[in-house]
């Protein structure tokens, strides 16, 4: 005979799919016309940034631009130079999950990089990058809470968890127009941009969501005043509303923010000088977000009259303990070997790995950057030169949970520099980081039980009552179990109160 069985739903967020994708890069590049000569090849970058993100009934798709980004000296001014094509790619993969409202993420990694120079206007380019992309729904689980039998006696567990609320991708578009400041040579060229997107606050209202945050905005320029380039940097404050069903002022949220495209577009003053540049972004924002709420699920159940058979199943829950975002200050003493410096005409800063661990109340992060230098050595000129340099730092999150994960993200929101030295220089990086704290609970519970009719526990064969010496730290429910009893009864019969025992003592227990 089986039990009834009443439940409630909960939302989690469930990861159907993880993989990566490679793409790769094989070009010929030749400088448009405006572009002066190569004299000599400084550096190249592959760029990817990933403009939409499709779930189709056979597969997950990402499409985006993969920019190549060549900086050279010209043969004639000795100037920094730089030329960029973009390049559409397609990344996908197979995908027969047939699950509704599935949500894909995804973010890219260089893997590498190679140019060479063919002649003054032409070059031959080799690269590839992975885009490693993650299928999430917010998946129904059923936990149940009540089962009911013939002398069913069930034993119940009760967490606070977040039920999930949402799991959306968004977009938005951010335009600005920026003038140099005051006494800035007009603009010849422009050799690198840079936009870090850097959420400030957070703000649930009924059916929206309101995120206020800034857009730096760095750009690396030449002139024909000067022979190394200028720079610049310009924050562009934002505040967008999000349309987001179910979520009020009692949710709490996860978001990350990306810049998935940068337009800059020189155009001219009143003087008809190359003085302001019109800046278009394009910000991908992932949304998680949650209400906590307490939840009940049966654990264990046994029949005081017949034999009962428990079937079980494992159900994971979460809870988002915390969130928090600070901006850190990462100083590295960095030597450029044979390179004397002379001046320093460019230098920035990208986060290539990061992890973090939680420990002692903190989120602890660390990872690598790659700094990126363009260095006038006096017997050399302008060379590039690249290095490494570590970071550590620790966000506040205290959480009485010990079963805890942490979320990161680190972005280098800007580089400083003092020369140190003939080849050193002291960096300052202020680094972006956010943090969610997750903990993680796994459910294990009753979902059906069944009473075995043709084995029915006889009263005659059963004591009305038992002496049982009890050990400190015994659960009341596993005392009952063993004398189909109940541990109500043996509360009231032994005026104890609690579901352990907590000193050594003898126990009356009732059938």
């Amino acid at each position: 005979m089986e039990c009834k069985a009443v439940g409630e739903p909960v939302f989690a967020k469930d990861v159907i799919f993880e993989g990566n994708c490679e793409q790769t890069v094989d070009t010929e590049l030749t400088l448009p016309d405006y572009c002066p000569d190569i004299g000599r090849l400084l550096k190249c970058r592959l760029i990817p940034m990933i403009t939409s993100r499709q779930v189709n009934f056979d597969s997950l798709a990402v499409e985006g631009n993969a920019r190549i980004s060549v900086v050279y000296l010209d043969d004639r001014d000795k100037k920094i130079r730089c030329c960029e094509r973009d390049f559409p790619f397609r990344a996908s993969v197979p995908y027969e999950d047939g699950t509704d409202n599935v949500r894909l993420l995804a973010e890219s990694r260089v893997d590498y990089v190679n140019c060479r120079v063919l002649s003054q206007r032409k070059l031959d380019i080799h690269g590839a990058f992975t885009v490693h992309m993650t299928a999430v729904c917010r998946r129904e689980n059923e936990l149940i809470t009540e089962v009911e039998g013939e002398g069913l006696r069930i034993r119940r567990e009760t967490r606070r968890i977040s039920d999930l609320v949402c799991c959306t991708h968004s977009g938005f578009e951010l335009s600005e127009a920026i003038e140099l400041s005051e006494g800035k040579p007009p603009i010849s060229s422009i050799v690198r941009t840079k936009a870090v997107i850097c959420e400030e606050e957070i703000q649930p209202i009924p059916g929206k969501l309101t995120v206020k945050g800034n857009a730096v905005f760095t750009m690396v320029y030449c002139t024909e005043q000067d022979s190394d380039p200028d720079r610049m940097e310009y924050v562009i404050p934002f505040s967008q509303f999000f349309d987001i069903p179910g979520v009020d002022e009692d949710c709490k949220f996860d978001i990350s923010l990306s810049c998935d495209m940068l337009e800059v577009s020189p155009r001219t003053d009143s003087d008809g000088e190359y003085r302001r540049v019109d800046v278009d972004l394009g910000i991908s924002a992932d949304i998680r977000g949650y209400r906590d709420r307490e939840v009940s699920w049966v654990s264990d159940a046994y029949s005081v009259d017949y034999e009962a058979n428990c079937v079980r199943k494992q159900v994971r829950l979460e809870r988002l303990c915390d969130t928090a975002s600070d901006t850190f200050v990462v100083k590295q003493t960095l030597d450029a070997g044979d390179i004397k410096i002379d001046k320093v005409c460019d230098l920035w800063a990208d986060v290539t790995d990061s992890r973090a661990v939680y420990r002692d109340g903190k989120t602890a992060v660390t990872g690598n950057m790659a700094v990126g230098m363009m260095l006038r050595d006096p017997s050399r000129g302008i060379v590039y030169s690249e290095k490494s340099a570590r970071f550590e730092c620790a966000l506040s999150q205290p959480a009485e949970e010990q079963n805890v994960r942490p979320e990161c993200g680190a972005v280098v929101k800007s580089c400083g520099f003092t020369v140190g030295g003939d080849s050193k220089l002291d960096i300052q990086a202020e680094l972006c980081v956010r943090s969610a704290l997750y903990e993680d609970i796994p459910v294990r519970q009753v979902c059906s039980v069944e009473l075995d009719e043709n084995r029915p526990k006889s009263p005659e064969n059963r004591p009305a009552a038992v002496l049982y010496f009890a050990e400190p730290g015994e659960e009341l429910w596993d005392i009952a179990r063993e004398y189909n009893s109940s541990v109500e009864s043996i509360r009231l019969d032994n005026g104890m109160e609690g579901d352990s025992v907590e000193e050594s003592r003898l126990l009356i227990v009732t059938a």
